[in-house]
């Protein structure tokens, strides 16, 4: 599905959904901590924490300056996804100041093969939320992939707390 514009270039729609912040779990490679260590569950006392946000009901997770814990999660694909197209990991983020930029390192391993490793670069530090984005390459992606394991981590940060507010997984979805 999609559209050819004026010049007759074909654009295809993108389909996306939303990754709960709930899903993400603190993980050493693969493996969450043990029961002891609340088995990776993220909260309000955990490294990174899992919080409300001042508006109300809304969570958040953050990071404090200088930690760089990586967090996992993993899903089933839609039975429309396409492996055939670059695949997009988009991630609303902000700072706790305007020293450290709230950057990632993605990782992504489909169908439980190998570690792919992307970047969400974030352009300048900012406490505003705004988006940042991860390209996956569709090599990288196998055409018949049914599920993927991703990873975030943030970049060194010394200075400043970063936020994450959302999570979306973008792909071009196939005619069914």
């Amino acid at each position: 599905m999609g559209f050819h514009d004026s010049q007759g270039h074909f654009h295809a729609f993108r389909s996306f959904f939303a990754i709960s912040l709930n899903d993400f779990r603190e993980a050493t490679t693969g493996d969450v901590g043990a029961i002891a260590a609340n088995g990776g569950i993220l909260a309000s006392d955990t490294t990174p924490t899992l919080t409300g946000v001042s508006t109300g009901i809304t969570q958040r997770l953050t990071w404090a300056a200088s930690n760089v814990d990586q967090i996992l999660c993993q899903f089933s694909l839609p039975d429309n996804f396409d492996g055939k197209e670059d695949v997009l990991v988009e991630v609303d983020v902000s700072s706790g100041g305007t020293s450290d930029l709230s950057s990632f390192g993605v990782a992504t391993a489909w169908d439980g093969g190998t570690s792919i490793s992307d970047t969400a670069t974030d352009p300048a530090a900012s406490t505003t939320v705004h988006t940042i984005t991860a390209r996956i390459a569709a090599a990288d992606i196998p055409d018949t992939a049914r599920r993927v394991s991703m990873t975030l981590i943030p970049v060194a940060h010394a200075t400043d707390t970063i936020n994450v507010d959302a999570v979306r997984f973008s792909y071009v979805a196939k005619n069914l």
